[in-house]
């Protein structure tokens, strides 16, 4: 993901400086909204894990992040909110990885399709197709709206492109990572 570029619509984010917030600009460069996830607790990963990175630079800074299955919150700035929940608790499947939008009477679901690609649906029907680069292009996000959009759409294709991103591994992929994380 490439956070200081703005989407092919001029859309953009930029990340608070305490980790607290993800802000979201339109192409006029005013906020429309913010996503406020949960952070990570040091008491609060999974029994039976170690730590991977035990620094003291990596324990003093807060990490901005989705917990499986626990909604962020999404506020605009007219006043709405909504949650945002990425992933199901011990999601193992593809199909279960998907990050889902509620806000203003309607439903966002960004499914992932491959390890690279997802598209995005607003109330079952699609609106954009997005795909994650490879080797060094990895942070580019390319996207095919198939869908006509309002500013509300585009709010929330913003945060799926950037802060989200394309792709989940599947079972197998998971199974093998988590053996060689023993």
């Amino acid at each position: 993901m490439n956070w200081n570029s703005s989407t092919d619509t001029g859309w953009f984010v930029n990340l608070a400086e305490d980790g607290s917030a993800v802000t979201i600009f339109d192409p006029s460069g005013s906020v429309y909204g913010a996503l406020f996830p949960t952070h990570t607790d040091e008491g609060d990963q999974t029994p039976g894990r170690r730590k991977r990175d035990s620094s003291i630079a990596a324990r003093d800074r807060q990490v901005l992040t989705f917990r499986k299955g626990h909604p962020a919150t999404l506020r605009l700035s007219g006043g709405m909110t909504g949650t945002v929940t990425d992933q199901q608790p011990k999601a193992m499947r593809r199909k279960n990885k998907r990050c889902e939008v509620v806000i203003s009477d309607r439903t966002y679901v960004f499914a992932h399709s491959s390890s690279r690609r997802a598209t995005a649906l607003r109330d079952g029907s699609a609106l954009a197709h997005m795909a994650r680069g490879r080797w060094s292009n990895r942070s580019t996000v390319t996207r095919k709206t198939v869908s006509v959009t309002d500013a509300l759409d585009e709010c929330v294709l913003t945060l799926f492109q950037k802060v989200v991103t394309p792709g989940r591994t599947g079972a197998f992929d998971q199974v093998i990572s988590d053996l060689s994380s023993i």
